[in-house]
């Protein structure tokens, strides 16, 4: 009976030591308190181990009290500040870099199938021939080393372009008859010219407007008397061309075949003679009035080559198919069309 009273007051005893403790122990005091629920049914089993017992379950409970209070503290540590911000800003961070990248790797492929965008060479090693070794880097703007999609290719597209062109070149008025009579002379031409493609790199339109200005004289020996007799014409008229040009896709060396049509101008005939008593004559007559029809057409065909994208050289060959001039005159044939060997160049600054 003694025995089981002792343990009655050593429960009664600890549950009243832990009441009185701090509101903040009281928290802690299941905890403290599971030791005791469990010495309770040991102090049962024999009568010599109540003292002993009693002794360390009292231990226990003073030791609660500082735990109890080192835990007060702890308390805010349980709120989530620091750790959350630490530990996803930087994986927030390295997502959105692998999204970008992801992002500008599929752009640049896309920007590599536009053969409008611009690649950049890049020497990786040189070997031991001294040649480069090289690889291709797609920019997004165009740079002092990098070459179209077409240039790496090797291909030349068929632009569009407004230019400036001049020729000089040989002159030739002749009849068709193998005895008719031919004047040599000079020509030059200066205007504007068009390349319109009709596809991308081999076929076009060439269409211009130019001004032509030539001359062409020769002497024969006129009348009964055989006086030599010199004749020389001056000519100004609008010429235009319209060409088809091709090339190959690989090429800058341009094709042209078509038409040329010429407005006349100006159209004069100088006839000047000395006689067998050393007078001179001279006369001048107009040959719009009376003699010039009012078109001229040629066949035309050349060749030209892009030395830039700026600049052309040009020949080209234009066969008279029509007679310049209606009626006769008195010891000359009429029966005249012209013709011209030309050499040009052309700047494209559009």
């Amino acid at each position: 009976m003694n025995r089981k009273l002792t343990g009655i007051l050593s429960v009664l005893a600890l549950s009243a030591f832990t009441f009185a403790q701090e509101p903040a122990a009281a928290t802690a005091a299941p905890a403290a308190a599971a030791p005791v629920e469990e010495a309770a049914p040991v102090a049962v089993r024999g009568a010599d181990a109540a003292a002993p017992v009693a002794a360390p379950v009292a231990a226990p409970a003073e030791q609660a009290a500082p735990a109890a209070v080192a835990a007060a503290p702890a308390a805010p540590a349980e709120e989530p500040v620091a750790e959350p911000a630490v530990v996803v800003a930087p994986k927030a961070v390295r997502g959105a870099d692998d999204a970008d990248k992801t992002a500008a790797s599929a752009k640049a492929v896309e920007q590599f199938r536009d053969a409008r965008n611009m690649v950049l060479y890049e020497t990786v090693y040189t070997r031991e021939d001294g040649v480069p070794v090289r690889t291709v880097y797609v920019a997004q703007r165009e740079g002092r080393d990098t070459v179209s999609m077409d240039e790496l290719r090797g291909l030349y597209p068929m632009k569009f372009k407004i230019g400036a062109r001049a020729s000089v070149g040989a002159y030739q008025l002749a009849g068709n008859d193998w005895d008719a009579d031919q004047y040599s002379g000079v020509t030059w031409r200066a205007g504007l010219v068009s390349i319109i493609p009709l596809n991308e790199y081999t076929m076009g339109i060439k269409l211009g407007v130019l001004y032509e200005q030539s001359k062409a004289s020769e002497s024969y020996y006129v009348g009964e008397d055989a006086i030599p007799t010199n004749f020389r014409f001056s000519q100004k008229k609008i010429d235009v061309p319209v060409l088809f040009t091709f090339k190959s896709a690989a090429s800058k060396f341009f094709f042209d075949l078509g038409v040329e049509m010429s407005i006349p101008l100006y159209d004069k005939l100088r006839t000047s003679y000395t006689d067998k008593n050393d007078e001179k004559h001279s006369e001048r007559v107009d040959l719009l009035d009376d003699y010039r029809t009012n078109l001229d057409w040629a066949f035309v065909f050349g060749f030209s080559i892009m030395a830039n994208e700026y600049l052309s050289l040009d020949i080209s060959a234009n066969l008279g198919v029509s007679d310049l001039y209606d009626g006769h005159r008195k010891n000359m044939n009429m029966n005249l069309d012209a013709s011209s060997l030309n050499f040009g160049l052309t700047v494209y600054p559009f």
